[in-house]
């Protein structure tokens, strides 16, 4: 139990493993009671430098915060993210076709019609698991959107490329 705690209060930037052990033995247990002890009560601590304590103070009342936060809230905030995306991808290959109707070729339209639906299929999967880790979640979706954002622009080969590239992080949610 002491080692899970310890390997928690790592993730705070500055703490490695000596330091950690320290923080529980000293009574700091979680980022909540990290980010009431103030600086007073890490000075007290072995091993942690002054000018570092700003900064683990910062990163514990965050992470304090985000802990608390629900996790039916974290999941529902994937689902909207996810929801938001599905139809940010409909409205671009529509505003494709609408651009570029008379130049579209069918076996072009055909596989722009697969990566589009090998996407919309990868967010669903999203939204429908449980158990997922929320945070790589976040940050897969965001990658995925930030690679939509710059297509709508494109031409339909750079159009279907960029959908492979959106896709990618995906895949490792």
């Amino acid at each position: 139990m002491e080692k899970a705690v310890q390997k928690e209060l790592q993730q705070i930037k500055g703490v490695g493993e000596v330091v950690a052990q320290r923080l529980v033995e000293a009574g700091f247990d979680s980022f909540a009671k990290v980010a009431e002890a103030g600086e007073e009560g890490l000075r007290n601590i072995r091993g942690i430098t002054p000018r570092s304590i700003p900064s683990i103070l910062e990163q514990a009342q965050r992470l304090a915060g985000a802990a608390q936060e629900s996790p039916d809230a974290r999941h529902l905030a994937l689902k909207e993210t996810s929801e938001r995306l599905q139809k940010q991808a409909q409205e671009l290959v529509a505003a494709i076709r609408e651009r570029l109707s008379d130049k579209l070729p069918v076996k072009k339209g055909i596989r722009l019609e697969k990566e589009v639906g090998k996407l919309l299929k990868g967010l669903e999967k999203v939204q429908k698991r449980q158990g997922i880790r929320i945070k790589r979640a976040q940050k897969s979706l965001a990658k995925t959107g930030k690679r939509l954002e710059g297509l709508a622009e494109s031409g339909i080969k750079g159009l279907t490329r960029g959908l492979k590239k959106a896709r990618k992080p995906l895949k490792r949610i």
